[in-house]
């Protein structure tokens, strides 16, 4: 399941899979072993490494501090001479006797090695002096389940390919690793898909016992009244995203809105560190995009302008036209000013795309939730159909241009609202290249199999004539059309072409 390049350090009493290196020859079969290896967080390369002793209590000390200050690296190792496998002797051959280490070498093994490994761990009797760790029955599933998330559900959150780094991986995993309340989540995760995956009973099992656990931490921490740390952001963040991702909003919701009264506590967002921000923006936010509902928190948000006035549309004020202002609708000025903000964000991602740049991930997503905002914030009850079914068409495409030929359940709420708002446009203007576009965005974002997506393919059918379908670079012509509103042909093209054979189906 990893890729190249990727060497994780996992918790205490970890399994390693370890490669036989430099021995191997050509023709050869490349040889492996499985080693335990109690594992600490690397210390700070600037300070002096903390020599492990025997005592319990200095054993439980070294522990906490780990969790609470150490910095978790991904490092590759490459082991010494010494360290390496020794050659099977043939047949006939007296086998090698494994050279002793002198003090001397041990001395200068504990002054140059990334991370200490104990070598003989005591077992801690007492009960109240064992450090939290994983349910003794889940102690053989753990690495399964943090390999799951590792290389599926955190490649998973963020498929944009034009990304600089995937923050799941690189900040948010080693922190995650520190947390145990934030790691039970995690793994909770990971058996919890594991077993919609697989059937497996003791996935199941595995998934309520650590949640159960994660989430007594969790209480335990928010009744002590102490200002939260950034892994407790995280972890109730994860609560929240989850229960969206299984499509109980009200469930999110609830976590959603305690993690945005925990964020004010801690001052805002500018407070929380830059790593784990776009964390704390997706559990607060991610809800609220997926449910249509005001924002609960606006501080520190690119994309969301200061000082900027919402006019409401029944002030008596004439509204101004908008560059989309053409036979068919007007759209508020307020809304076509986010309208050209995402019309950037798009061609900004689609010349990266096109040229092979790298985007940095946590600006590009400051922008994101920034637009996002916006959209949420200016819906109102007075506002037109068209306008409405514009605004959450926007969001939709946001959407599905940072969840990149992903599929993604979680905007039917939005696609139920885009079917209903879309009827005075149909009726009015059936077949302009804005309701085109709006209908396409919300057939793009319709779950296959469900009558939403039946009926944006019907009425894309009956927009789109025989003619425009059938005629020799159909399919070009329409994108160019849509290209007019707006359109990102590198991450739109393959999900639209999906949709456009389906339309073709529906032809009568």
């Amino acid at each position: 399941m990893s890729k190249a390049g990727e060497s994780v350090i996992l918790p205490s009493n970890a399994v390693f899979l370890v490669h036989k290196v430099g021995t191997s020859k050509a023709g050869h079969e490349t040889q492996w072993e499985t080693r335990a290896k109690a594992m600490r967080a690397a210390p700070d390369p600037h300070k002096a490494l903390s020599i492990r002793s025997n005592n319990t209590n200095d054993a439980v000390k070294t522990k906490s501090d780990a969790a609470e200050g150490g910095s978790w690296q991904f490092v590759s190792y490459t082991p010494r001479k010494d360290q390496q496998l020794q050659k099977r002797p043939k047949k006939g051959e007296p086998k090698r006797k494994r050279r002793t280490q002198t003090n001397n070498d041990a001395q200068k093994n504990k002054s140059t090695s990334i991370v200490s490994i104990k070598q003989n761990p005591t077992l801690l009797r007492n009960p109240n002096l064992l450090p939290p760790d994983l349910p003794v029955a889940i102690v053989g599933h753990a690495l399964l389940y943090i390999n799951f998330y590792f290389h599926s559900i955190a490649t998973g959150a963020y498929t944009l390919p034009c990304l600089l780094f995937n923050p799941a991986k690189r900040d948010w995993f080693p922190r995650m690793m520190q947390d145990e309340a934030w790691r039970c989540i995690i793994l909770s995760l990971s058996a919890s898909t594991l077993a919609s995956l697989t059937g497996s009973p003791s996935n199941y099992v595995d998934s309520h016992a650590l949640l159960d656990e994660a989430l007594r931490q969790l209480k335990s921490r928010v009744a002590s009244g102490a200002l939260p740390s950034d892994q407790t952001l995280g972890a109730i963040s994860c609560l929240s995203m989850w229960s969206n991702e299984q499509g109980n909003l009200e469930k999110a919701w609830v976590h959603a809105k305690g993690l945005a009264e925990l964020v004010k506590l801690r001052g805002g967002f500018s407070k929380i560190s830059d790593g784990m921000r776009s964390k704390v923006y997706r559990g607060v936010f991610d809800i609220a995009v997926n449910s249509d509902r005001p924002p609960l928190l606006e501080d520190g948000l690119r994309g969301f302008p200061e000082n900027e006035v919402i006019v409401s549309e029944d002030d008596g004020s004439e509204r101004e036209e908008s560059g989309l202002d053409t036979s068919e609708c007007r759209i508020s000025s307020h809304l076509s000013s986010i309208f050209d903000d995402v019309v950037q964000f798009s061609a900004t991602v689609d010349e990266a795309m096109t040229r092979n740049i790298k985007l940095d991930t946590n600006p590009l997503y400051e922008l994101v939730f920034g637009l996002y905002n916006r959209l949420l914030s200016c819906q109102s009850d007075s506002m037109s159909g068209c306008d409405n079914s514009f605004r959450i068409c926007l969001i939709l495409y946001i959407k599905s241009i940072v969840s990149h030929d992903c599929p993604n359940p979680t905007s039917m709420h939005l696609v139920k609202k885009l079917q209903a708002s879309l009827q005075d446009c149909l009726a009015a203007h059936p077949s302009t290249s804005l309701t085109k576009w709006k209908l396409f965005v919300g057939g793009m974002a319709a779950t296959d199999g469900t009558c939403e997506k039946q009926w944006f393919v019907q009425r894309l059918a009956e927009t789109l004539t025989e003619n425009e379908v059938e005629r020799e670079g159909g399919w070009e012509l329409l994108q160019a059309e849509l290209g007019s509103i707006v359109w990102t042909k590198p991450i739109n093209e393959a999900a639209g072409y999906r949709l456009w054979l389906q339309i073709a189906d529906a032809q009568p």
